[in-house]
């Protein structure tokens, strides 16, 4: 089994991750660090553009992420998924066979929220995987 953390460097990302280290730590349990990176909206140049921006900015932030489970003695990998962050983590959980799901809970900011919604909220709705909310 393995533990599936959402991170994309933000407060309430970064306290999950915590919590998420010391659980795959105290379960030697694999913790796979997961990022949607697919921005909402449809298709074309525009879209193509600001996915892009989005990989470009996410992606050091979540080695970053991995970096900072594995100096703490955990086992961890990053995962970037073409996917909103519910998505995202809700495919991982189930492709990995994860014992659980761990998220943030925290002010997401008016864009953030615009663009994606309240993620921790979401994902207690759609998993059947149990969720662990980090405040």
């Amino acid at each position: 089994m393995t533990l599936v953390v959402g991170y994309d460097g933000g407060e309430s990302a970064t306290a999950a991750l915590e919590a998420a280290i010391a659980l795959a730590i105290a379960l030697e349990e694999p913790l796979v660090v997961v990022c949607g990176v697919s921005p909402p909206g449809g298709l074309g140049e525009e879209y193509d553009a600001l996915e892009e921006a989005v990989v470009e900015e996410l992606s050091p932030v979540v080695i970053a992420g991995v970096a900072r489970a594995r100096a703490a003695g955990a086992t961890a990998e990053p995962l970037l998924v073409d996917a909103s962050p519910v998505d995202a983590l809700l495919t991982a959980a189930v492709e990995r066979k994860a014992r659980m799901i761990i998220v943030g809970y925290g002010s997401a900011g008016r864009i953030r929220y615009a663009l994606f919604g309240a993620v921790s909220h979401k994902v207690l709705d759609e998993s059947d995987i149990p969720v662990l909310v980090v405040p």
